[in-house]
Formats: C-alpha cells, sequence, structure tokens
C-alpha cells in the first residue's frame, strides 16, 4: 500500500497546488480513478468503487462536500506506520486540523520534533487545507440561535442533500458525447475554461477506472473457470465499450448505470425504468432479469435512495415498460427494505401495472409509494417548469421532488414545527423544552380575546419560523457553492456544461428549494380545541388553559375529557378539516414567496423521515391534550395517529380538503391496513378503489402499511421472532426491530383500517 493508494482523492488534489479550488477537486476525483485499489467479485456481475471514497481519510462527499476525518486519519497512521516520513505526512495531515488541541493529540510530535520544516510546512498549508472542510466552513456561520432552534426542534435548515443525475443521457450519448458537450460549450463561455477542463478530468475519471475494471477482468479471466470465466469475459467486453459509448445490451446498460452510480457516492436512481427500459425491451428476458436480480442485490447491500417507476409524458402517454413490471416483481420475490421504489400514477396507468402494485404492497414492505402525475405535474409548473419537464420529475431521497437529471432541489433545505409555532404563540415566544425565548414575542395570550388574534400570532410564529430556515438554508447554498463545487455531479445534470456553472452553484435548470413541517395536524387539532373551548363556547378561558398546559394537565381531567370530545382532523369533520386548508394553505403560499440562493422558489411539503417522534418529545403540553415532551405526532399530512376514529374514507375526504396542488415537496400521507385486507382480491381491489379515488379527486402521494397491530406489539416484545418485519416509516421502509422505540409506539399508535 502506497500513499496514493491509501489517500488517492488527497493526493490529486494537494497535486493542484496552484489551480481554482473546482479543478483540485476534480484532480482529487481523476487521482481517485487512477489510484484507489479495485476488486472483483464475479458472483456480483457488475462492478464499480462502491463506498471507496467513503473509506478515506480526505475526501469528498455527496451531502457534505470536501471532508477531512480524524478518525480514519488515526486508524490508517496505526495501520501503515512507514508512509509517515516527511514526504508523506503531508498528505495524511493535511487534510487534519488543530480540531483538539493540535497534532500532539495525534501522536505525531515526534516527527515534527524530527523534521521542524514539516510543522512550518503545516502551518502554512493548515488555512488552506483543512479550512475547506465544508462542514467546519458552514459551521462557521452557525449563530447560537441557530444551535438552539435546532436542539429544541423547532426548525433547522441545510444545502446539501441527494440528486438525480442524468443517467438516461449518459448512457444514450457515453462519456464520447459527453466530451463533445463539454468542449463544445467551452468554445462559447471562454472565460469559464478552468470549470470545463475540471469537467474532463471527471470524464476522463470515469473512462479510467472503467479501463482498470477491464484489466483486472482480463487478468483474473487467464486463471478463471466455470461460470466466473463467463462473468469476467463479459465485464471485459463490456468496459471495451461503456462508458465511451451507449450500451449493446442490458447487461452493459447495467454495468455502465453501475460504474457511474457508484463512482463517488451512492444515491438515487431516479426514473429507472425510463433510463433502462430501452436495453429491457431489446434483451433476452431471462437474462435480463437474471441481471435485473444481480443489481437488485447490488441496491440492496448499498441502501440505495429512491428508484422511481411509471409515469406519464407531457401529453398523457404512459411510459410504463417491462421493466416497470418487473422491478415490482423482483420487489415482491426479494422482500428488501430498499431500495425505496416509487410508482408515478396517472388516468392512463394501465390496471396491469396498478395491480402489479397491489401485490408488492400485500408483501408487507411498504412499497410502492404511490405518486399522482395529475397533482405533482401541476404543482411543478406553477412554479415554471414546463409541461415535458415537470413529467420527468422523480425523488431525489425519501420523497423530495426533483427533475430528473436537471434540477438541483434540495433534500431538505430545512423544515419547521408548525406545532412548535403554536407553542411559540401561546408562551410569548418562549419555547417549552428550554425554557428560551426562540420565536417572537407575539404578545400575551391571555390577551388574545378573540380566536382571530390567536390565530394571527400564530400565523406571524410560522412566518418567522419559514423567514429563519429560508434564510439560513440560503446561507448554506452560498457556502456549498463557493467551497464545495462538484464537478463529477456538473457533468450529470443538465444545465451546467450549457450554462459554465457547477451544481451546487445555480448550473442546473431548475433550483427550486424544499422545505418540510412537522406536527401541523397537531397544531390544527390544538387550534381548533382552543377555538371550541375558549372562544365559541366559553367553558374555559384563555389564561385557565395555558395554566393547565403548564400543569401537564395534572389534575386536569374535566379539561381532558372536553378536549377529547372536540371534533378532530380526519374524521371529515368540517371545522377541523377547513382550518388544516387554512393552515396549510397559508405556509405552502408563503414559503414560495422566498427565493432560493440556487435560482428558483421555495416551495413545502411533509415526509417526517424517522423524526416525528422526536419532535414530539421537544414539545411541551398542547391544546389537543398532548402531554409534556410525549413523543406521539403526527408522521404524515394526515390525522395525528389514533384520532382518525371513522374509517380511511373519511380520513381521505379530510385530507382532501387542503390544497395538494401547492406541494411542490412530497406531500406524504401514510395509512395503515390491516394484513387481512390484503389477503384477497376483493380486499386488494377495495384498496385499488380508494386509491384511485383518492388521486382522481387531487391527493398526491399514497403510503402504506399492510401489517396487524398485534404483530407489531409483539415484534416489540420479542424482537428475535421478527427479524424480517418491515414497516413504512415517513417516506422509506425499515426493518421494525432497527427503529428507536418512540418511533415504534408512533407505528403501533397509526389506525389499522379495514375496507369492506
Amino acid at each position: 500500500m502506497n500513499i496514493q493508494e491509501l489517500e488517492p482523492f488527497a493526493c490529486g488534489y494537494a497535486a493542484a497546488e496552484s489551480h481554482d479550488l473546482e479543478y483540485k477537486i476534480a484532480c482529487g476525483f481523476r487521482s481517485f480513478a487512477e489510484h484507489i485499489p479495485l476488486t472483483i467479485d464475479p458472483s456480483a456481475w457488475f462492478v464499480g468503487p462502491v463506498g471507496s471514497m467513503d473509506r478515506l481519510a480526505f475526501r469528498y462527499e455527496r451531502a457534505s462536500g470536501i471532508r477531512a476525518d480524524e478518525n480514519r486519519y488515526r486508524a490508517e497512521r496505526e495501520a501503515h506506520p512507514d508512509l509517515l516520513t516527511p514526504e508523506t505526512m503531508f498528505y495524511l495531515t493535511a487534510a487534519q486540523g488543530y480540531r483538539s488541541g493540535g497534532f500532539n493529540n495525534m501522536g505525531v510530535e515526534a516527527s515534527f520534533a524530527a523534521h521542524p520544516e514539516l510543522r512550518a510546512a503545516l502551518d502554512r498549508l493548515m488555512d488552506r487545507f483543512f479550512a475547506l472542510e465544508t462542514p467546519r466552513i458552514i459551521s462557521k456561520i452557525r449563530s447560537p440561535e441557530q444551535e438552539t432552534m435546532e436542539r429544541c426542534k423547532a426548525a433547522w435548515a441545510a444545502g446539501g442533500g441527494h440528486s438525480n443525475p442524468d443517467y438516461e443521457l449518459l448512457l444514450r450519448v457515453g462519456t464520447n458525447g459527453v466530451r463533445e458537450r463539454i468542449e463544445l460549450f467551452s468554445r462559447i463561455h471562454t472565460d469559464r475554461q478552468t470549470f470545463y477542463d475540471s469537467l474532463l478530468l471527471c470524464v476522463e475519471a470515469l473512462e479510467t477506472i472503467a479501463d482498470r475494471y477491464k484489466a483486472l477482468a482480463l487478468a483474473m479471466l487467464k486463471t478463471a473457470e466455470g461460470e466466473d470465466k463467463a462473468i469476467l469475459g463479459r465485464l471485459a467486453s463490456a468496459l471495451d465499450n461503456v462508458p465511451r459509448h451507449q450500451p449493446r445490451d442490458f447487461f452493459e446498460a447495467c454495468e455502465m448505470f453501475w460504474l457511474i452510480f457508484t463512482f463517488a457516492d451512492i444515491d438515487s436512481p431516479g426514473l429507472f425504468d425510463y433510463t433502462l427500459g430501452r436495453y429491457y425491451e431489446t434483451s433476452d428476458e431471462a437474462d435480463r432479469y437474471a441481471c435485473l436480480s444481480k443489481l437488485w442485490e447490488l441496491f440492496h447491500q448499498t441502501r440505495t435512495w429512491n428508484l422511481c417507476i411509471g409515469g406519464s409524458d407531457e401529453f398523457g402517454n404512459d411510459r410504463s415498460c417491462a421493466l416497470s413490471y418487473d422491478v415490482l416483481k423482483i420487489a415482491r420475490e426479494k422482500k428488501y427494505n430498499t431500495p425505496n421504489i416509487t410508482m408515478r400514477v396517472h388516468p392512463n396507468t394501465p390496471d396491469a401495472l396498478w395491480q402489479a402494485a397491489v401485490e408488492t404492497l400485500a408483501t408487507g414492505i411498504g412499497m410502492p409509494a404511490i405518486y399522482n402525475d395529475e397533482c405533482v405535474c401541476p404543482a411543478l409548473e406553477a412554479l415554471g417548469i414546463p409541461p415535458s419537464d415537470s413529467h420527468l420529475y422523480c425523488m431525489n431521497g425519501c420523497n423530495q421532488i426533483d427533475i430528473f437529471g436537471k434540477s438541483h432541489m434540495g433534500l431538505e433545505d430545512g423544515e419547521i414545527s408548525v406545532a412548535k409555532a403554536l407553542e411559540f404563540a401561546l408562551f410569548n415566544g418562549v419555547c417549552q423544552y428550554s425554557g428560551e425565548r426562540l420565536g417572537l414575542e407575539t404578545g400575551d395570550p391571555t390577551g388574545f380575546d378573540t380566536f382571530e388574534k390567536l390565530y394571527d400570532a400564530f400565523l406571524r410564529q410560522v412566518d418567522y419560523l419559514l423567514d429563519y430556515v429560508t434564510e439560513t438554508s440560503n446561507k448554506a447554498q452560498a457556502l456549498f457553492a463557493a467551497y464545495a463545487p462538484n464537478p463529477w455531479k456538473s457533468i450529470m445534470i443538465q444545465g451546467c456544461i450549457e450554462k459554465g456553472l457547477d451544481y451546487k452553484n445555480r448550473g442546473p435548470i431548475y433550483g427550486h428549494g424544499q422545505i418540510l413541517t412537522e406536527g401541523l395536524p397537531d397544531a390544527v387539532d390544538s387550534l381548533y380545541a382552543l377555538k371550541t373551548l375558549v372562544y365559541d363556547t366559553g367553558k374555559v378561558t384563555i389564561g385557565d388553559f395555558i395554566a393547565a398546559l403548564n400543569r401537564d394537565f395534572e389534575g386536569d381531567e374535566a379539561l381532558l375529557a372536553e378536549i377529547k370530545a372536540v371534533e378532530k382532523y380526519g374524521n371529515d369533520c368540517d371545522g377541523p378539516d377547513r382550518l388544516n386548508a387554512a393552515v396549510t394553505d397559508h405556509i405552502y403560499r408563503y414559503a414560495q414567496t422566498k427565493e432560493t440562493f440556487r435560482g428558483g422558489r421555495f416551495g413545502v411539503g411533509c415526509s417526517t423521515f424517522e423524526r416525528a417522534a422526536n419532535y414530539g418529545r421537544h414539545l411541551g403540553a398542547l391544546p389537543n391534550g398532548k402531554k409534556k415532551f410525549a413523543p406521539l405526532l403526527a408522521d404524515s399530512i394526515g390525522p395525528t395517529p389514533g384520532n382518525d376514529k371513522t374509517g380511511p374514507t373519511a380520513a381521505l375526504n379530510s385530507v382532501l380538503k387542503a390544497n395538494q396542488y401547492l406541494a411542490t415537496s412530497g406531500n406524504v400521507l401514510q395509512l395503515k391496513f390491516s394484513k387481512s385486507q390484503f389477503a384477497t382480491p376483493a380486499g386488494m381491489n377495495a384498496y385499488l378503489t380508494l386509491a384511485k379515488t383518492y388521486f382522481r379527486l387531487g391527493g398526491q402521494t399514497l403510503q402504506i402499511n399492510v401489517v396487524s397491530k398485534e404483530e407489531l406489539l409483539d415484534a416489540k416484545r420479542h424482537p428475535e421472532r421478527h427479524e424480517n418485519l418491515i414497516v413504512r416509516v415517513g417516506g422509506f421502509s425499515e426493518y421494525f426491530n432497527r427503529l428507536e422505540p418512540d418511533l415504534q409506539d408512533n407505528i403501533i399508535a397509526r389506525t389499522e383500517v379495514e375496507l369492506s
């Protein structure tokens, strides 16, 4: 092992000392391709440097930019003491800093004593190298307010995230075609030559690693036997063609896709059937399914994110193909929790594809999540995205929406707790978790003598949180653009080459943003309880209600009974449902008045990931009867778990009263069905009817669990009996046993529904 094999990105980066940052990063990618140790497992069929970048002490990460990993550095130092010479110490230590009291704590003082010139050189280089660690740079703008906002789960903001590269274009034109595009536009933007040189280095890096894999396959072929020999021969032949040229069959398409997909990070495949469908259609049926099976195993091993199938074009034509059906088939067979499958539907979705989706859901894996083109596309078009591109939407992580190969729309740019905004309104900006004033001073709530005054204070707190997250996100986005350009991603997202701008610096065609919400249904039920009991009926004063909140309802059983009797969102009751629609409308519209650094507008959705229970833990008592710091909180745009008492049709009617055409990020609705619902054709057809009706009336997305409450309870008591139990969480599926206890309880509390 030499230093270039151990830290190839750092070596390449450091060798480009006199160049611009984006060029240094590109040199790091090229050096990575030239020197990272490679292996081939013929049983996996396809090759790519899976996780190789993650294992480096000095590396480039998709979401975080430049990283210096001190723990990894220490491990390398202990494993390879022979590399710590004056000539090589630079590469291993220049990426590190005096984070923990200096190099004395790293045990290298003896090296400095023997070579004082090394200390001087490192002192000179430290700002240039260690100061480039992107998270450290971003941390410099973190105010005490930001730290507290995040700690108290009021709001947070970021600027990195997932992406959906244009794999379809890369496969269609190959790296030869990409190189031609780069050279063409470099002649137009003559002042951006360094940028284009950086892109060419990344193209060269991909070709280099393919050539190295080809050479390794040929070397292994000399002694291989049986099936290994056949696969190595296919690999060598494929890599003689790809990535420079278009794949000739599905095997080559999979190899080229996997090589690109794994080069620097593992992310989302995006429109998978759109990308690979043409190669699937023209390949031998048995062989293509075997290739898909191998690829599926790799997806699962690498925790691949969102893979999208189905959907329509701008004219309403269905885009599904044989690969769409086989993705659902193999998901049924494997029963894995990954990759995260999304299926897009529209009025012309074939009944057979619907049926395949329902049969897959019946396995209990919580997939596919189903998205409605008739809702999502108009929402995107309202942002100025034309129909030809709005119909290329896909998910860039769990549920957040991207335009395939043409956008950087965040994942996520930030999140606000709507329930915390109400807490601020009721306590004049004071957080009940920390006791600090984090919100606006909207006045003593005992002075709110009408519901309208309370509601106005609440909306002001909501706007304050939205202002905070959008401003903070834009600061982070600007820092990512300045300190973490990504020339590798820039060759794969349309707009970057054409504009001569980096992926993180307004290069993509679309640069909208995505803010998520937590606890909106809880805030609505709380507001409606206050409206009903304080302002409509006068059964309790606002002061007495707040006093009960301060007591955590201790001794307030009568008030809790009154709260329980108040209508709740999720039961097709106009009062709370219309209030939910009004709050949703305000939040979603207000966010769209805010511009992103990337050149778009912020949108809003709801994809709580696994955070709902933790947000509940950071809230005081709420007027909907929630106890202080209790974890139960809404996990989607649907009712708070357990509050929907009148069946799934009523719950959907409640949800549909809000305008989901305003949601430009994933607007998740979760439902939990009993296993018996999907045990018969009649039961599955009943669900199909429900889902189609929901989408026809304007619903955006539907995600379901098919599991029994008894099974979940038993899994919590006896996890060893349910090692393969999968549940849908909040935009992804996960093994139940891997979840935190609070989150397990939230999922158990979801109302289990049955359709007749």
